[in-house]
């Protein structure tokens, strides 16, 4: 009866499958979907300028479209107030402070077709999230339209 007892100990049960070749399978699957995956619901979602297909025709009105660039970036601070405080420059002119960039792009806004033009933000990793959201209040204050950030 002992050495019954003994075979039963030895035998080796099954009952656990190898899930490693399943895993691989499963992500193989969802790379090859999301490779696969067209993208046609999203591209009609995106807002695009595409030009238009074929050669210009000469009666079409050439637009030439300016750029308003905006860098934000930190000055330091001074002995008596060391916190730090945005340095906004528009188009390589230095602003003295938050209210010189509104007055500056008030009189953009003024200029013909300036708030279809592109507006590009440039923030420093450094510049702080509010002196950014400051510039992009005065921005839609004043109706422009097209506001980017530099990659």
């Amino acid at each position: 009866m002992a050495l019954i007892q003994k075979d039963r100990r030895k035998k080796v049960s099954v009952s656990e499958m190898n899930m490693t070749p399943l895993i691989d399978i499963v992500f193989q699957l969802l790379l090859f979907f999301m490779v696969g995956m067209k993208f046609k619901e999203l591209d009609r979602k995106l807002e695009t300028d595409l030009p238009k297909a074929g050669k210009p025709k000469p009666e079409d009105p050439l637009i030439i479209k300016n750029e308003l660039w905006i860098k934000i970036s930190v000055k330091a601070g001074t002995e008596a107030d060391p916190n730090p405080k945005p340095h906004y420059v528009v188009d390589q002119k230095v602003m003295a402070d938050a209210a010189h960039l509104r007055r500056t792009l008030a009189a953009a806004s003024r200029l013909p077709g300036a708030k279809e033009d592109p507006v590009i933000l440039d923030p420093r990793d450094e510049a702080h999230h509010g002196w950014i959201m400051t510039a992009m209040d005065y921005l839609r204050e004043y109706g422009f339209k097209s506001i980017n950030f530099k990659q």
